[in-house]
């Protein structure tokens, strides 16, 4: 099997569409016989510890590694991201990125217009992927975190969030956190006669429509 030059990084962001962009990426690589880099730049400071961050960047080194691929952490260290990426790409001969591009201010420098830019100048001969972010709800994964199994289960007159079935009718379910929210508030997923319905969670609680 001839071997050819490519090699595919894909680019990363705290926030959601990181599984999806890793995806993408891992097929472009098999597809093209190539390493993949996963690459995610952190701006935050040394001693800022964001467990939620933590749980992406872990979730998403597991999912490179299975694709055979290097997971990668750079800090910015006041740097743009771009020169970060650019740095990082003639490291590794990269020669095609694959980032994605959302509607929201995720990665702000995209949305503030000179970020693709910036990278095209610096990159040179590197073919961009920019994938494109759908909007909610068809995909949760954009505004809400992985979902986990959970119940939602009867206390008084109210059905809570809980980890446990308890009481008398527990509701099996699939709990999607919304991004950026300290409290459980975010989407339940229930699977009834062969289909899904969201049950609206606000810090805990299901709040039934009226």
């Amino acid at each position: 099997m001839e071997m050819n030059n490519e090699s595919i990084m894909v680019c990363v962001h705290y926030g959601p569409h990181g599984q999806r962009l890793i995806q993408r990426g891992s097929q472009l690589a098999k597809l093209l016989h190539a390493p993949l880099i996963v690459l995610t730049v952190d701006s935050s400071g040394d001693n800022e510890y964001n467990r939620e961050k933590k749980q992406y960047f872990s979730g998403w080194e597991q999912q490179t590694k299975a694709a055979g691929g290097q997971f990668v952490i750079r800090k910015c260290n006041g740097r743009k991201t771009a020169e970060v990426i650019v740095e990082a790409a003639q490291e590794n001969n990269i020669t095609q990125i694959v980032l994605g591009q959302s509607s929201q201010t995720l990665w702000q420098e995209i949305t503030r217009g000179n970020f693709i830019n910036d990278l095209m100048e610096q990159l040179g001969p590197i073919d961009l992927h920019i994938v494109a972010v759908q909007r909610y709800p068809e995909l949760l994964e954009q505004t809400h975190e992985q979902g986990f199994g959970a119940y939602l289960v009867k206390d008084g007159a109210r059905y809570v969030l809980s980890d446990e079935a308890a009481g008398s009718e527990p509701i099996k379910g699939i709990f999607f956190r919304e991004l950026d929210t300290d409290f459980n508030t975010g989407l339940f997923k229930i699977v009834k006669n062969g289909e899904a319905q969201y049950l609206r969670i606000v810090q805990n609680e299901w709040v039934k429509p009226h």
